[in-house]
Protein backbone atom coordinates (compact mmCIF):
# COMPACT_ATOMS: atom_id res chain seq x y z
CA UNK A 1 0.00 0.00 0.00
CA UNK A 2 0.50 3.92 -0.23
CA UNK A 3 1.65 5.27 2.85
CA UNK A 4 -0.38 2.56 4.60
CA UNK A 5 -0.63 4.19 8.32
CA UNK A 6 -1.25 7.77 6.98
CA UNK A 7 -4.36 6.30 5.18
CA UNK A 8 -5.76 5.97 8.89
CA UNK A 9 -7.50 8.72 10.35
CA UNK A 10 -6.67 9.68 13.79
CA UNK A 11 -9.55 10.46 15.94
CA UNK A 12 -10.79 13.80 16.86
CA UNK A 13 -10.44 13.36 20.50
CA UNK A 14 -7.02 11.99 20.06
CA UNK A 15 -5.21 14.55 17.34
CA UNK A 16 -4.23 17.03 20.60
CA UNK A 17 -1.92 13.56 21.60
CA UNK A 18 0.32 13.53 18.39
CA UNK A 19 1.31 17.14 19.05
CA UNK A 20 5.42 17.85 18.29
CA UNK A 21 7.23 21.19 18.25
CA UNK A 22 9.43 22.19 15.32
CA UNK A 23 11.11 25.69 14.68
CA UNK A 24 8.17 26.56 12.72
CA UNK A 25 6.13 26.01 15.01
CA UNK A 26 3.45 23.50 16.59
CA UNK A 27 1.44 20.31 14.79
CA UNK A 28 -0.46 17.91 14.97
CA UNK A 29 -1.23 14.74 13.43
CA UNK A 30 -4.17 13.97 11.58
CA UNK A 31 -3.70 10.31 10.17
CA UNK A 32 -1.77 7.77 11.86
CA UNK A 33 2.32 8.69 12.25
CA UNK A 34 4.77 6.04 12.41
CA UNK A 35 6.10 5.29 16.47
CA UNK A 36 2.37 5.09 18.23
CA UNK A 37 2.81 2.24 20.86
CA UNK A 38 -0.86 0.91 18.76
CA UNK A 39 -0.53 1.92 15.55
CA UNK A 40 1.12 -1.34 14.31
CA UNK A 41 -1.81 -3.24 16.10
CA UNK A 42 -4.58 -1.07 14.99
CA UNK A 43 -3.18 -0.94 11.17
CA UNK A 44 -3.31 -4.99 11.13
CA UNK A 45 -6.42 -4.94 12.60
CA UNK A 46 -7.87 -2.48 10.41
CA UNK A 47 -6.42 -4.97 7.60
CA UNK A 48 -7.66 -8.15 9.07
CA UNK A 49 -10.93 -6.64 9.25
CA UNK A 50 -10.91 -5.12 5.82
CA UNK A 51 -10.22 -8.83 4.28
CA UNK A 52 -11.88 -11.02 6.67
CA UNK A 53 -14.00 -12.81 5.00
CA UNK A 54 -11.32 -13.73 2.91
CA UNK A 55 -8.50 -14.21 4.67
CA UNK A 56 -6.74 -17.47 4.23
CA UNK A 57 -9.08 -18.43 1.43
CA UNK A 58 -6.94 -16.24 -1.41
CA UNK A 59 -5.79 -13.48 0.62
CA UNK A 60 -3.06 -13.45 3.45
CA UNK A 61 -1.89 -10.18 5.03
CA UNK A 62 0.59 -8.55 6.99
CA UNK A 63 0.56 -5.17 7.46
CA UNK A 64 0.59 -3.16 4.32
CA UNK A 65 1.44 -6.58 2.26
CA UNK A 66 -1.21 -8.30 0.46
CA UNK A 67 -0.36 -11.35 -0.77
CA UNK A 68 -3.60 -13.07 -3.48
CA UNK A 69 -3.06 -16.80 -4.36
CA UNK A 70 -4.83 -18.62 -6.76
CA UNK A 71 -5.08 -21.91 -8.14
CA UNK A 72 -5.72 -20.62 -11.89
CA UNK A 73 -5.23 -17.05 -13.89
CA UNK A 74 -8.83 -16.65 -13.98
CA UNK A 75 -9.71 -17.23 -10.65
CA UNK A 76 -6.68 -14.86 -9.99
CA UNK A 77 -8.00 -12.34 -12.10
CA UNK A 78 -11.31 -12.66 -9.95
CA UNK A 79 -9.82 -12.22 -6.97
CA UNK A 80 -7.38 -9.11 -8.14
CA UNK A 81 -10.56 -7.67 -8.50
CA UNK A 82 -11.91 -8.23 -5.51
CA UNK A 83 -9.13 -7.00 -3.63
CA UNK A 84 -8.75 -3.38 -6.02
CA UNK A 85 -12.80 -2.92 -5.13
CA UNK A 86 -11.75 -3.61 -1.87
CA UNK A 87 -9.20 -1.16 -1.35
CA UNK A 88 -11.43 1.29 -3.75
CA UNK A 89 -14.67 0.97 -1.48
CA UNK A 90 -12.51 1.82 1.98
CA UNK A 91 -10.19 4.50 -0.08
CA UNK A 92 -6.69 2.30 0.15
CA UNK A 93 -4.38 3.13 -2.25
CA UNK A 94 -1.45 0.81 -3.88
CA UNK A 95 1.58 1.65 -5.07
CA UNK A 96 2.02 0.32 -8.26
CA UNK A 97 6.03 -0.24 -8.44
CA UNK A 98 5.62 -1.94 -5.29
CA UNK A 99 3.01 -4.25 -6.91
CA UNK A 100 3.57 -7.65 -8.78
CA UNK A 101 1.12 -9.79 -10.89
CA UNK A 102 0.57 -13.28 -12.11
CA UNK A 103 3.56 -14.59 -11.18
CA UNK A 104 4.39 -18.06 -9.91
CA UNK A 105 6.82 -17.21 -7.25
CA UNK A 106 7.40 -14.51 -5.04
CA UNK A 107 9.34 -13.18 -1.98
CA UNK A 108 7.04 -13.01 0.88
CA UNK A 109 8.30 -11.95 4.55
CA UNK A 110 11.77 -13.31 3.91
CA UNK A 111 11.01 -16.49 2.27
CA UNK A 112 10.75 -17.33 -1.65
CA UNK A 113 6.99 -19.24 -2.18
CA UNK A 114 6.13 -21.41 -5.39
CA UNK A 115 4.04 -24.46 -6.24
CA UNK A 116 6.94 -26.55 -5.57
CA UNK A 117 7.44 -25.70 -2.10
CA UNK A 118 8.62 -22.87 0.40
CA UNK A 119 12.99 -21.68 0.91
CA UNK A 120 14.12 -18.96 2.30
CA UNK A 121 15.18 -15.54 0.38
CA UNK A 122 18.38 -16.08 -1.21
CA UNK A 123 19.44 -12.20 -0.40
CA UNK A 124 19.06 -12.90 3.47
CA UNK A 125 21.26 -17.01 3.16
CA UNK A 126 23.84 -14.66 1.78
CA UNK A 127 23.75 -12.07 4.43
CA UNK A 128 24.08 -14.88 6.76
CA UNK A 129 27.13 -16.26 4.90
CA UNK A 130 28.65 -12.55 5.00
CA UNK A 131 28.04 -12.22 8.68
CA UNK A 132 30.95 -11.29 10.39
CA UNK A 133 32.11 -13.35 13.52
CA UNK A 134 30.37 -11.48 16.49
CA UNK A 135 32.18 -9.85 18.83
CA UNK A 136 29.67 -9.19 22.08
CA UNK A 137 26.01 -10.22 23.00
CA UNK A 138 24.34 -7.74 21.32
CA UNK A 139 25.99 -8.77 17.62
CA UNK A 140 25.40 -12.57 18.72
CA UNK A 141 21.61 -12.02 19.53
CA UNK A 142 21.15 -10.69 16.03
CA UNK A 143 22.73 -13.36 14.81
CA UNK A 144 20.55 -15.90 16.75
CA UNK A 145 18.06 -13.94 15.39
CA UNK A 146 18.50 -13.80 11.47
CA UNK A 147 18.81 -17.62 11.71
CA UNK A 148 16.61 -18.82 14.27
CA UNK A 149 14.13 -17.40 11.53
CA UNK A 150 14.65 -19.95 9.28
CA UNK A 151 15.17 -22.63 12.27
CA UNK A 152 12.41 -24.44 10.33
CA UNK A 153 14.72 -24.92 7.28
CA UNK A 154 17.71 -25.96 9.41
CA UNK A 155 17.83 -30.07 10.96
CA UNK A 156 19.73 -29.85 14.39
CA UNK A 157 19.11 -26.24 14.85
CA UNK A 158 18.71 -26.46 18.63
CA UNK A 159 21.94 -29.31 18.53
CA UNK A 160 24.14 -26.67 16.29
CA UNK A 161 23.16 -23.23 18.37
CA UNK A 162 23.74 -24.72 21.56
CA UNK A 163 27.35 -23.56 22.41
CA UNK A 164 26.21 -19.99 20.98
CA UNK A 165 22.87 -19.97 23.16
CA UNK A 166 25.17 -21.12 26.09
CA UNK A 167 27.57 -18.17 25.72
CA UNK A 168 24.56 -15.65 26.21
CA UNK A 169 24.29 -17.52 29.59
CA UNK A 170 28.07 -16.05 30.50
CA UNK A 171 28.46 -12.87 32.91
CA UNK A 172 31.07 -11.68 30.09
CA UNK A 173 31.52 -12.47 26.34
CA UNK A 174 34.49 -15.22 25.58
CA UNK A 175 34.70 -16.31 22.47
CA UNK A 176 35.87 -19.93 22.36
CA UNK A 177 36.33 -22.91 20.00
CA UNK A 178 32.69 -24.29 20.40
CA UNK A 179 31.34 -20.98 19.61
CA UNK A 180 33.35 -20.54 16.98
CA UNK A 181 32.79 -24.22 15.35
CA UNK A 182 28.47 -23.56 16.09
CA UNK A 183 29.16 -20.45 14.50
CA UNK A 184 30.50 -22.24 11.35
CA UNK A 185 28.62 -25.17 10.87
CA UNK A 186 25.44 -23.32 11.49
CA UNK A 187 26.57 -21.01 8.44
CA UNK A 188 26.96 -23.89 6.16
CA UNK A 189 23.88 -25.58 7.27
CA UNK A 190 22.68 -22.13 6.30
CA UNK A 191 23.69 -22.39 2.48
CA UNK A 192 22.19 -25.81 2.00
CA UNK A 193 18.94 -25.71 2.73
CA UNK A 194 15.97 -27.57 1.67
CA UNK A 195 12.42 -26.04 -0.02
CA UNK A 196 9.95 -27.38 2.46
CA UNK A 197 6.55 -28.56 0.77
CA UNK A 198 3.34 -26.30 1.13
CA UNK A 199 0.72 -27.86 3.35
CA UNK A 200 -2.42 -29.25 1.76
CA UNK A 201 -4.99 -29.59 4.50
CA UNK A 202 -6.98 -32.38 2.61
CA UNK A 203 -4.22 -34.45 3.51
CA UNK A 204 -3.06 -36.02 6.88
CA UNK A 205 -0.15 -34.87 8.35
CA UNK A 206 2.48 -37.11 9.49
CA UNK A 207 4.27 -36.17 12.65
CA UNK A 208 7.90 -37.80 13.14
CA UNK A 209 9.77 -37.67 16.90
CA UNK A 210 12.35 -38.24 18.58
CA UNK A 211 14.41 -37.61 21.90
CA UNK A 212 18.24 -37.68 22.90
CA UNK A 213 20.00 -37.17 26.17
CA UNK A 214 19.76 -33.00 25.63
CA UNK A 215 17.36 -32.00 23.05
CA UNK A 216 14.26 -33.53 21.09
CA UNK A 217 13.23 -32.94 17.00
CA UNK A 218 10.92 -33.46 15.01
CA UNK A 219 9.66 -33.57 11.58
CA UNK A 220 6.25 -31.83 10.14
CA UNK A 221 5.48 -33.73 6.64
CA UNK A 222 3.11 -35.52 3.92
CA UNK A 223 3.63 -37.73 1.83
CA UNK A 224 7.15 -37.82 3.09
CA UNK A 225 8.11 -34.31 2.13
CA UNK A 226 8.51 -32.21 5.07
CA UNK A 227 6.96 -29.02 5.59
CA UNK A 228 8.80 -28.09 8.91
CA UNK A 229 11.93 -29.00 11.23
CA UNK A 230 11.54 -28.64 14.89
CA UNK A 231 14.38 -28.90 17.58
CA UNK A 232 14.28 -27.99 21.43
CA UNK A 233 17.60 -28.36 23.83
CA UNK A 234 16.15 -30.05 26.87
CA UNK A 235 16.57 -28.48 30.29
CA UNK A 236 18.61 -29.74 33.08
CA UNK A 237 15.37 -30.65 34.59
CA UNK A 238 14.28 -32.63 31.66
CA UNK A 239 17.57 -34.05 30.81
CA UNK A 240 17.46 -35.99 34.09
CA UNK A 241 13.87 -37.94 33.24
CA UNK A 242 13.65 -41.20 31.83
CA UNK A 243 13.90 -41.90 27.84
CA UNK A 244 10.09 -42.97 28.05
CA UNK A 245 9.05 -39.18 29.67
CA UNK A 246 11.76 -37.15 27.19
CA UNK A 247 10.28 -39.11 24.18
CA UNK A 248 6.62 -38.19 25.46
CA UNK A 249 7.30 -34.84 25.82
CA UNK A 250 9.09 -34.57 22.43
CA UNK A 251 5.31 -36.01 20.92
CA UNK A 252 3.65 -33.51 23.55
CA UNK A 253 5.85 -30.34 22.31
CA UNK A 254 5.65 -31.19 18.64
CA UNK A 255 1.81 -31.24 18.54
CA UNK A 256 2.63 -28.13 20.34
CA UNK A 257 4.22 -26.52 18.13
CA UNK A 258 1.87 -27.40 14.59
CA UNK A 259 -1.17 -27.05 16.61
CA UNK A 260 -2.54 -24.72 13.88
CA UNK A 261 -2.10 -27.63 10.83
CA UNK A 262 -2.91 -30.12 13.35
CA UNK A 263 -5.87 -29.07 15.39
CA UNK A 264 -9.36 -30.23 13.58
CA UNK A 265 -8.04 -32.75 11.54
CA UNK A 266 -6.40 -36.56 11.99
CA UNK A 267 -2.75 -37.06 11.70
CA UNK A 268 -0.43 -39.57 12.51
CA UNK A 269 2.38 -39.56 14.89
CA UNK A 270 5.67 -42.10 14.51
CA UNK A 271 8.24 -42.60 17.24
CA UNK A 272 10.98 -44.97 17.78
CA UNK A 273 9.97 -45.83 21.71
CA UNK A 274 7.99 -49.08 21.41
CA UNK A 275 5.55 -48.88 24.54
CA UNK A 276 4.50 -45.14 23.62
CA UNK A 277 2.63 -47.34 20.67
CA UNK A 278 -0.40 -48.30 23.23
CA UNK A 279 -0.36 -45.28 24.88
CA UNK A 280 -3.79 -44.10 23.75
CA UNK A 281 -5.20 -48.18 25.05
CA UNK A 282 -2.98 -48.33 28.04
CA UNK A 283 -3.84 -48.01 31.52
CA UNK A 284 -2.62 -44.85 33.67
CA UNK A 285 -0.64 -45.98 36.11
CA UNK A 286 1.00 -42.56 37.39
CA UNK A 287 0.06 -38.47 37.77
CA UNK A 288 3.13 -37.76 35.72
CA UNK A 289 1.49 -39.58 32.63
CA UNK A 290 -1.75 -38.14 32.79
CA UNK A 291 -0.28 -34.97 32.52
CA UNK A 292 1.26 -35.59 29.46
CA UNK A 293 -1.51 -36.99 27.94
CA UNK A 294 -3.76 -34.25 29.15
CA UNK A 295 -1.47 -31.88 26.93
CA UNK A 296 -3.16 -34.12 23.73
CA UNK A 297 -6.98 -33.97 24.58
CA UNK A 298 -8.82 -32.68 21.52
CA UNK A 299 -6.34 -33.74 18.98
CA UNK A 300 -7.08 -36.59 16.58
CA UNK A 301 -4.82 -38.92 16.30
CA UNK A 302 -2.91 -42.51 15.79
CA UNK A 303 0.66 -43.47 17.43
CA UNK A 304 2.88 -46.05 15.19
CA UNK A 305 6.15 -47.10 16.06
CA UNK A 306 9.04 -46.58 14.28
CA UNK A 307 12.38 -48.68 14.74
CA UNK A 308 15.41 -45.80 15.04
CA UNK A 309 17.11 -47.22 11.98
CA UNK A 310 14.05 -45.65 10.10
CA UNK A 311 13.57 -42.78 12.10
CA UNK A 312 16.57 -41.30 11.03
CA UNK A 313 15.80 -37.69 10.04
CA UNK A 314 13.72 -36.81 13.51
CA UNK A 315 16.68 -38.76 15.28
CA UNK A 316 19.54 -36.51 13.50
CA UNK A 317 17.50 -33.22 14.85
Amino acid sequence: LRSGYHQIRVAKKDIHKTAFRTTDGHYEFLVMPFGLTNAPSTFQSAMNDLFRSVLRKFVLVFFDDILIYSASKEDHYAHLQFVFQTLKDHQFHAKASKCVFAVTDISFLGHRISGIGVSPEPEKIISIQQWPKPNSFTTLRAFLGITGYYRRFVPQYAHIATPLTDLLKAKEFIWNDKAENAFTTLKTHMQNLITLALPDFSKPFDVTTDASGYAIGAVLSQNNRPIAFFSKKLCPTMQAQSIYTKELYAITESVRKWRQYLLGSHFRIYTDHHSLKHMLTQTIHTPEQQKWITKLLGYDFEIHFKPGKENTVADAL
